[in-house]
């Protein structure tokens, strides 16, 4: 898992959870390694290394983070669709939209007719994503939603 932003988040769940980062920024939780604040060269190291697959966090979708994640193999855009974060979510679905039709989409958050009226107004699938009570347990409710999502 590579954050691609400055949020910092990578950086504190790690201390939550108690794991020191490296000097790179990295660290491990079972058998994800987490790259907090990445940048070009955390990312080579990556491709060049021996992992199975790769995951950028880019945060918020918008403008070069857009570009950049559509040289992506697998493009997920998950957003929220609460009255409050809708607009975001929105926006990013309007301008991928216009450019290809690859993307995936998944909704963290927000009602079954939000979702419903995004499928309709923008012509996309947009998946439900399961419920966590536990971010390092995976569920069956899990397994289904994420084989559908690489199954398209």
């Amino acid at each position: 898992m590579i954050e691609w932003n400055n949020h910092g988040d990578f950086l504190s769940m790690g201390e939550f959870c108690q794991r020191r980062a490296e000097e790179s920024g990295a660290y491990g939780i079972l058998e994800v390694d987490y790259f907090a604040q990445a940048g070009a060269r955390e990312l080579a190291d990556c491709l060049n290394g021996n992992y199975h697959s790769i995951i950028l966090d880019y945060g918020e979708i918008t403008g070069q983070g857009l570009l950049d994640c559509a040289r992506c193999d697998l493009k997920v855009i998950v957003g929220s669709l609460s009255e409050w974060q809708a607009e975001a979510f929105l926006k990013a679905a309007g301008e991928i939209e216009r450019r290809d039709k690859s993307w995936r989409f998944a909704a963290a958050f927000g009602s079954e007719e939000a979702r419903k009226m995004m499928e309709k107004r923008f012509r996309i699938s947009v998946r439900r994503v399961p419920n966590c009570l536990d971010a390092f347990v995976i569920t069956r409710a899990d397994i289904s939603f994420f084989t559908e999502l690489l199954r398209d």
